[in-house]
């Protein structure tokens, strides 16, 4: 929003000051208006590029079926959000989560149905973290989500709430997740996406799963019909 209004607002304060000038040497209507009239066109072409230029910036850095961030984007970020977290000494969680059974699903009602639950479900996780937390699409149906100033055990928390409300209002899909947190796990943002990765891929061993990284020496997973299991 700030491009167009960037515009805009440049092309009209040129608009005024040439009409000021005009005004103060008593020039003719024409050598007054005129330059006043091309400056407001000006600014309305500076709105609709900027407008444009947003669009064009919106569409680099957000998937476009699903309008959360690309993998790319959500990295970056990602690991702005952890160079941060060690300036200021705070916990950064990071959740992987992967629909189970997406091509079956796909096999079985096509692909426009997929990609209607795939948007269904990114909009699901925007409406339910907080407005500075981070979501993305990693992939066909494996997304991300960052969740900043959040310990571990607050991250396990958040998943599960999602893996339950997922149950109840996306229907049709289970998910599975792995969950790791900055710095019980990693140092940087790619060991933590890799360390959560391999997590995730524990997890969608068992399906409708959630797994965390240790937490006191134990690897731990919750299934919905075993509830919390330690691993050892």
């Amino acid at each position: 929003m700030r491009y167009r209004y960037r515009g805009a607002g440049i092309g009209f304060l040129l608009g005024c000051l040439w009409w000021w000038l005009g005004a103060v040497s008593q020039v003719s209507f024409q050598s007054v208006y005129v330059p006043f009239f091309l400056a407001v066109l000006q600014g309305a072409c500076g709105f609709y590029y900027g407008k444009k230029l947003e669009d064009y910036k919106k569409q680099a850095h957000h998937d476009s079926l699903t309008e959360v961030l690309v993998n790319r984007q959500f990295f970056k970020m990602m690991d702005r959000e952890i160079q941060k977290a060690k300036i200021h000494e705070y916990s950064v969680t990071l959740l992987v989560i992967d629909l189970d059974h997406f091509k079956k699903y796909n096999d079985e009602h096509g692909h426009l149905e997929g990609d209607r639950l795939l948007k269904r479900f990114a909009g699901f996780l925007r409406e339910n973290v907080r407005g500075n937390d981070l979501v993305g699409r990693w992939g066909g149906e494996e997304f991300v989500v960052l969740l900043p100033h959040t310990c571990l055990e607050e991250g396990v928390d958040v998943g599960l709430r999602l893996q339950n409300k997922i149950r109840q209002e996306v229907g049709e899909v289970t998910v599975s997740i792995g969950v790791a947190s900055y710095p019980d796990h990693a140092a940087t943002a790619t060991e933590l996406t890799a360390y959560a990765d391999q997590i995730m891929y524990q997890a969608k061993k068992q399906r409708d799963c959630l797994y965390s990284g240790p937490v006191g020496g134990e690897i731990k997973f919750w299934h919905r019909d075993t509830n919390h299991i330690p691993l050892h």
